[in-house]
């Protein structure tokens, strides 16, 4: 690992993509919006399948409301503290880079062994003979 003066710490093995985030958002049909992002790629998001929950609810069942949204923070937020996160709406139904797990190459796993039965440390009680 590198350190630097900007108090990064970097790993040459992994290759970190840069966040992305919302540059402008304009309202389009029903829940659908045209978002642009930092890194000037542009697309007609449908918002409605992450309009779920309650603080999201007066947004799903108020047009007004839901068109009243901002850009805060690199994303889209409306007034009433409610947001979705920007890597959700770059990256849609797949997983950003950054929250795949890597695979890590191991050697294959031993067969356990059987363990030979212990002793048991209790001592018999014998009988006496009867007399």
């Amino acid at each position: 690992m590198n350190n630097h003066n900007d108090g990064f710490v970097t790993n040459p093995q992994h290759t970190y993509t840069e966040l992305v985030g919302v540059r402008l958002a304009q309202p389009l049909d029903g829940f659908k919006v045209h978002v642009t992002f930092t890194d000037g790629t542009e697309r007609d998001i449908d918002l409605e399948q992450y309009l779920h929950g309650p603080i999201f609810e007066p947004i799903r069942n108020n047009p007004e409301l839901f068109r009243s949204f901002f850009i805060d923070i690199d994303t889209i937020a409306w007034s009433n503290g409610a947001d979705i996160a920007p890597e959700t709406l770059y990256y849609g139904d797949q997983p950003a880079p950054w929250a795949v797990e890597e695979t890590i190459s191991r050697r294959p796993a031993r067969k356990p062994r059987a363990r030979p039965i212990a002793k048991s440390k209790t001592k018999r009680r014998v009988r006496a003979p009867a007399r």
